[in-house]
């Protein structure tokens, strides 16, 4: 996923590179993707703290349940990321997961000079969302930190849906290779990824 210049160890380095990448203004579109519990949603919160006018699309959000990855990539590709990409406005539907069925609809303002719009989850960079992205971030963590990370956060739920949901994973095809690759901590007291 990553040429071996563009691996990094600290979340701090990446939040420099995109900042670097906003230089002058600039407009971007960051995903950043990886398998479950590889810590996407760990390296979004640093993103979002440190940098100005930045607004985080969590892809939990608006996977429509544990079956509904690729579905999930298609409507924030059509509803947020192509009418974002164009100057435009965009909106997806919240996934209601207690509920298990679908939530309110969500609006995301057009993006304005210097805005950053980050999208953080499984398949951000893979296709169709790919396409829109200024930048791509790859968190890698090994499967048994993975599974840990995953299980801690949603106990019993991921134990029942961890071998389906990874089969969808394994199905995403990936056109776009990401600007930088993120290693997880050699040492981990746990979190959300």
């Amino acid at each position: 996923m990553c040429a071996p210049d563009r691996w990094r160890d600290d979340p701090a380095d990446v939040v420099d590179a995109v900042a670097a990448a906003r230089a002058g203004g600039t407009t971007l579109i960051l995903g950043i993707d990886g398998r479950s519990g590889s810590g996407k949603t760990e390296l979004a919160a640093p993103v979002a703290a440190h940098l100005p006018r930045v607004r985080v699309l969590h892809l939990d959000d608006a996977y429509p349940g544990w079956d509904g990855l690729e579905r999930g990539l298609s409507h924030v590709a059509a509803s947020v990321l192509a009418p974002l990409a164009d100057g435009g406005a965009g909106r997806h539907r919240r996934w209601d997961w207690a509920a298990d069925a679908p939530g309110e609809w969500v609006d995301i303002p057009r993006l304005a000079p210097g805005d950053l719009f980050v999208v953080e989850g499984c398949g951000a960079l893979a296709e169709p969302c790919g396409r829109f992205l200024d930048v791509g971030v790859w968190c890698h963590a090994p499967l048994e930190l993975r599974r840990a990370r995953a299980l801690g956060r949603d106990g019993h739920v991921w134990a029942d849906v961890w071998g389906r949901w990874a089969a969808q994973e394994e199905r995403l095809r990936y056109r776009r290779r990401a600007d930088l690759c993120l290693r997880a901590p050699r040492t981990e007291t746990g979190g959300r990824g």
